[in-house]
């Protein structure tokens, strides 16, 4: 299932809570970048004509994970940068390198379906297993 299966939405009382899943560190991320963009907009109207570089660093990855999901909803909600894909360059626990491509959030061309405001630590973990990663997330939404 981990290998197939990017995202799915778990049911939540009120706000949005999802489980992301990765193969590898690259695929989890790239996997949360989808699963943001996915869930608040029409991902297939989106085109990745622009780019946006991403530099992170944290002390451990619960940390860094954290802090990518709170950069992609920057991007969104103070650039209206909405991310068509990501291409990860380098990570590991504790760092990511990555470019985002999208294009400029268009309300008509790309809908919303719903806003996520921010992750939370409610409920919020990273699992290692053998066959990859599940990061299970709640989103105010």
């Amino acid at each position: 299932m981990l290998s197939r299966t990017r995202y799915r939405q778990v049911e939540h009382t009120a706000d949005v809570k999802v489980e992301i899943y990765g193969r590898d560190l690259g695929e989890l991320f790239s996997n949360a970048c989808f699963c943001i963009f996915d869930v608040m907009l029409d991902s297939n109207r989106i085109r990745g004509q622009n780019s946006a570089p991403v530099s992170l660093e944290s002390r451990e990855l619960p940390e860094l994970f954290m802090d990518w999901l709170r950069e992609l909803l920057f991007h969104f909600s103070t650039r209206s940068f909405a991310v068509a894909g990501v291409a990860v360059a380098d990570v590991d626990e504790r760092h990511i390198n990555a470019t985002l491509f999208g294009e400029p959030f268009d309300l008509e061309r790309h809908g919303l379906k719903v806003e996520l405001k921010a992750p939370t630590y409610h409920q919020f973990s990273i699992e290692k297993s053998p066959d990859g990663y599940r990061a299970t997330v709640v989103f105010d939404a």
